[in-house]
């Protein structure tokens, strides 16, 4: 049975589409080290994408050498207890943990981000108080369930998204491709003008992902007034 907040979401949404049942073998060995809940939605739908291919769930054996470039000897984070379960259509991964919970890698920015080890700060209203973060692993996995279409969009050197636009001008991915810079953002500059829609290509996710997990340390970043802060590098 789909967890509440599973279900009154998929009744919103609709349910992932192009969806891949689960091998024995995954649930198997999947069910060890994923939240009951969120096994439960893969279970019941597979692993399929939402919003035309804009974010793809997967299984998590895929992405373990990747994991294992983007940590190094990081002292907290590691491939063997850190499990991709979707990516986005530009190389964001999804990712959880039993330590850490939900977080996510950005492979283009080099940045990963959790709110349990550099949380977001709000500034709350006269009146409310800060409410306490749930610990139950199977609430905090509900936020691997993609609720919203402006989810995981990537914004050209101009701040306009681009997802739209890259289905339009290059098609609709195949379950094993994204959308990839060339040159990659890592060597001409985050900030660079070379982010934009006549820079991008259809390519093979593992490969490219590989190599941009290679192209530079990745840093623990904090979003705060608006933009990204570094915390700590990784590796």
């Amino acid at each position: 049975m789909l967890d509440s907040f599973f279900a009154d979401t998929i009744d919103e949404i609709g349910p992932p589409q192009r969806c891949i049942p689960l091998t024995v073998e995954q649930d198997a060995r999947l069910s060890k080290c994923l939240p009951s809940s969120f096994m439960d939605f893969l279970r019941a739908y597979g692993l399929g994408d939402y919003f035309d291919r804009k974010v793809q769930y997967c299984d998590p054996a895929e992405f373990s050498s990747i994991l294992a470039l983007v940590f190094g000897a990081d002292s907290d984070f590691s491939h063997k207890d850190c499990f991709v379960i979707a990516q986005s259509a530009f190389g964001r991964l999804v990712c959880w943990s039993e330590r850490h919970d939900h977080f996510e890698i950005d492979l283009v920015d080099l940045r990963l981000t959790s709110s349990k080890l550099a949380p977001t700060e709000f500034i709350l209203p006269p009146g409310f108080e800060k409410r306490e973060r749930s610990s139950d692993p199977n609430i905090l996995a509900r936020s691997l369930l993609v609720s919203d279409r402006r989810d995981y969009e990537e914004f050209d050197a101009q701040g306009e998204p681009m997802f739209d636009r890259c289905v339009s001008s290059y098609g609709l991915l195949e379950r094993d491709e994204c959308y990839g810079y060339f040159p990659a953002v890592a060597i001409v500059g985050l900030d660079s003008p070379m982010r934009r829609i006549e820079n991008i290509r259809r390519v093979k996710a593992l490969e490219h992902f590989t190599i941009l997990a290679q192209l530079g340390t990745f840093h623990l970043m904090k979003f705060e007034r608006g933009q990204y802060t570094a915390v700590r590098p990784i590796g």
